[in-house]
């Protein structure tokens, strides 16, 4: 299994307040690891979604249009070189926004995509979702979602939220990783079923306990708790809001018990609904040893 480092980050920029922040959380990751920016724009072809009641209207986006934006994009290049001496490239095409994004990544060979999200809720949660999330769905390398209000950069409190799954714990290795460029205390939270029996919430905690061994063996703090109930996403949240954690690492498969499937998948509900850094690990399928990934 490939070891996780970062190398290469890619941006996508719409130029809101929080895509401007997300450069910053970027910006500041690719000093730690010696990474570049890639900075991308993708021009919405608005139109293409009333083709099929005007199939006959065709419009090309001006060139001077896009002149604009890559000069935009450019002068944020300088001004993240001058102030964090961190390279980086612009890009700037056109098309559906999350698929731009998720073919760019792959043509760039990116080890992670940071972009700011503005969440999501009521009907739009269940059936339209944000660019961010269908961005996580889709991408094979990790992405980092940051909300407005998430000044501080910087991670020193990483929760790591674990069910007793296998794919729950391909993401340990990401953590340990952030761990230590941003030396940082992981936060192991078990996430347990309200209905287990003594016997088996006993065998989940010997799990966690084999987990926080793996971290501190790796070097990096750490301590564990467990909660339990019936909605993962909300056990999670829960405890990211009333403890220090700046930064929450999920895995995008994790599903939810009845109850949960009705607010939307566990990754779905965190990235709409968490006011603190989301760092989502796509699995890999076929890994039966979750320890398999190489720590750099």
């Amino acid at each position: 299994m490939k070891s996780f480092t970062i190398q290469k980050i890619l941006i996508p920029i719409d130029f809101s307040e929080t895509s401007l922040l997300a450069i910053e959380h970027a910006a500041f990751t690719a000093q730690l690891f010696k990474a570049e920016l890639v900075l991308l724009h993708v021009v919405e072809k608005y139109w293409e979604k009333f083709s099929i009641i005007t199939p006959e209207l065709k419009v090309d986006v001006p060139s001077d249009f896009m002149e604009s934006i890559e000069k935009k994009l450019e002068d944020i290049s300088g001004n993240i070189r001058s102030n964090h001496g961190v390279k980086s490239n612009c890009i700037t095409t056109n098309g559906n926004t999350y698929t731009e994004i998720v073919n760019i990544s792959k043509e760039q060979n990116v080890d992670l995509i940071v972009m700011g999200t503005h969440g999501t809720s009521g009907i739009a949660e269940f059936f339209v979702g944000s660019n961010t999330y269908k961005v996580v769905t889709k991408s094979t390398c990790p992405v980092l979602s940051v909300q407005g209000n998430a000044k501080q950069l910087g991670y020193k409190n990483i929760l790591l939220p674990i069910d007793d799954s296998t794919h729950s714990r391909q993401k340990v290795n990401h953590a340990i990783v952030l761990a230590k460029h941003f030396a940082s205390k992981l936060h192991v939270l078990g996430l347990a079923d309200s209905d287990m029996d003594k016997s088996d919430l006993g065998k989940f905690d010997i799990k966690l306990i084999h987990i926080q061994d793996y971290i501190q063996k790796c070097g990096v703090m750490c301590d564990k708790n467990i909660v339990a109930g019936t909605n993962q996403a909300k056990m999670t949240l829960d405890y990211a809001n009333n403890s220090a954690t700046d930064l929450i690492v999920i895995m995008t498969d994790q599903e939810e018990n009845i109850t949960g499937r009705l607010m939307g998948t566990y990754a779905q509900q965190i990235i709409n609904h968490s006011k603190i850094p989301v760092m989502s690990v796509h699995p890999v399928l076929g890994v039966t040893n979750p320890w398999a990934m190489t720590i750099n």
